[in-house]
């Protein structure tokens, strides 16, 4: 058996973040207590060509916060059409709450082989022309009372 002695990640360019810019989201927002199931919670816009490399999610408890999905669709200016709901998140319970520190993985559905994917791959899309999507965070279940949720976000741009 011979010993490995190679560079993995930096000869496939979709693995590449090398000399990448980083780019870093963080914010919060509010939900209302009748919040109704479906509710989109468009967090950012975000570049086709960008790569996530991670995604937290921290919020108060939240009761009704038991489906939560994240994904990519198209922008409010663009008609807001879904483009994959889930790609990222899919059926995440958050209404106990979820500390900084023991956040929430929103990009625990992408399977290994997808890490490094820019996300026109992940919008279901065959090339960067769709310039910008949204980062969607959806209810699929009726959110009954008021709560933060919290997110960081960050994200690989080829130079």
């Amino acid at each position: 058996m011979a010993v490995i002695n190679a560079y993995k990640l930096s000869e496939a360019l979709k693995n590449t973040v090398n000399g990448a810019q980083t780019l870093v989201i963080a914010g919060d927002f509010e939900t209302v207590a009748t919040d109704s199931i479906g509710s989109k919670y468009r967090i950012c816009k975000v570049g086709a060509d960008w790569i996530p490399v991670q995604i937290k999610i921290a919020n108060d408890a939240i009761a009704g916060a038991t489906d939560m999905d994240l994904g990519l669709y198209d922008t409010l200016e663009k008609g807001g059409a879904v483009k994959d709901a889930d790609c990222f998140m899919d059926g995440t319970d958050i209404s106990a709450g979820v500390a900084i520190g023991s956040d929430s993985d929103g990009l625990k559905t992408l399977g290994i082989d997808e890490i490094g994917n820019q996300c026109y791959v992940h919008a279901g899309d065959s090339d960067a022309s769709e310039q910008m999507y949204d980062l969607v965070l959806t209810s699929n279940a009726a959110i009954t009372a008021a709560g933060t949720i919290g997110i960081r976000a960050i994200f690989a741009k080829a130079a």
